[in-house]
């Protein structure tokens, strides 16, 4: 788990289980430890909330927060274009197949081409929460707290 990030369950009566990645803001970022993939096509795809929204999820009402989200996790892997989507290891991987892309069945040793190693590590993260079906997320401004 990469530091500076933060895995949240709710449980909503409206909208069932929903689980969350939330980069923990520091005073000067906002984004906290995924400011490194701020305007990337992977930062992109990281839905950016606003903190009230989030403080009201975690008191039990989750519908702000959902509509700020929008789409779902795995649809968010499917806007990543192409090129930057499929592993540069799956010719030569042991475990190389048709999936080492972002989807649900993607493979937990899974890379993205063309990235720093810290972008790599934290995208690698993000894909891996897209999976287990968590919506990633970065707060913008005050009103909640994760602590």
């Amino acid at each position: 788990m990469v530091e500076g990030l933060r895995h949240i369950d709710l449980d909503d009566p409206e909208w069932g289980k929903v689980k969350l990645l939330v980069a923990v803001p520091r005073p000067e970022e906002s984004w906290g430890s995924l400011a490194p993939l701020r305007g990337t096509s992977w930062g992109d795809q990281i839905a950016v909330v606003p903190g009230e929204d989030l403080s009201h999820a975690l008191h039990g009402w989750a519908t702000p927060l959902m509509r700020s989200i929008g789409i779902k996790p795995e649809d968010h892997a499917r806007k990543i274009p192409g090129g930057e989507r499929w592993c540069p290891q799956r010719n030569d991987c042991l475990l190389s197949s048709e999936k080492c892309h972002p989807s649900p069945d993607v493979p937990d040793c899974y890379e993205p081409p063309g990235l720093t190693m810290q972008q790599s590590l934290l995208v690698t993260t993000v894909v891996l929460a897209w999976r287990e079906g968590r919506y990633v997320l970065v707060v913008d401004g005050p009103e909640f707290s994760l602590s």
